[in-house]
């Protein structure tokens, strides 16, 4: 968070508020959680490409995006100090940091310390470029003229790319390799997206 916040170069956002974010996406794990329920048969499966397509796409990728974009803007959309395009993009960073945290524990829980590198790595730091192309959107939405759609489409890139991440990663249709090209691709859009962020009005 500390690393992403040099880029506000506006004004700095409140240390408060961004806690309030990563709390509010940690909590965001259990609605997220409630989502996945339904279906945690299949997704410890062995399922055929199709069906685990839909499931990374619509259940995991769409679920999770959702409730984390959903966690920021309750934590922070209306709040006074989000006041220019950037801020979404820091916002729900530490959202995706807090629910990748969870995340992260409760893997660990479950498969062992074994599963503490790739999550606290590759894992991380896809949730922080999720989330955080997501925040772009949520930036633009709340100085633009269609808050809506571009909120949604927030939603979607980040439900995209969340799924494709898993679905590469479950399905292990490319190498390990791939995957990290995968994560250093969408380091690239959200630093592009932050370089955008920080030229765009604050104004309505």
């Amino acid at each position: 968070m500390w690393y992403f916040r040099r880029y506000d170069v506006g004004d700095k956002e409140p240390a408060a508020r961004l806690v309030q974010c990563l709390l509010f996406g940690a909590l965001a794990v259990i609605p997220a959680l409630s989502w996945e329920a339904p279906y945690r048969d299949l997704l410890q499966g062995s399922n055929s490409l199709p069906v685990q397509l839909a499931l990374s796409f619509l259940v995991v990728g769409l679920g999770e995006e959702f409730f984390k974009l959903l966690a920021v803007y309750l934590a922070v959309g209306r709040a006074e100090e989000f006041s220019e395009p950037m801020d979404g993009i820091l916002y729900a960073i530490a959202g995706g940091i807090g629910f990748s945290v969870v995340e992260n524990v409760l893997y660990i829980l479950a498969f062992g310390l074994a599963a503490a590198p790739l999550r606290g790595t590759a894992a991380s730091l896809a949730h922080i470029a999720f989330s955080g192309l997501a925040g772009y959107y949520l930036g633009r939405a709340r100085f633009g003229t269609k808050p809506l759609r571009t909120a949604a489409t927030g939603l979607a890139v980040a439900a995209g790319a969340h799924g494709l991440y898993d679905f590469l990663l479950i399905t292990q249709t490319v190498s390990p390799p791939v995957v990290v090209l995968l994560i250093a691709g969408l380091q690239y859009l959200l630093f592009a997206a932050i370089g955008r962020a920080v030229r765009l009005p604050s104004q309505r």
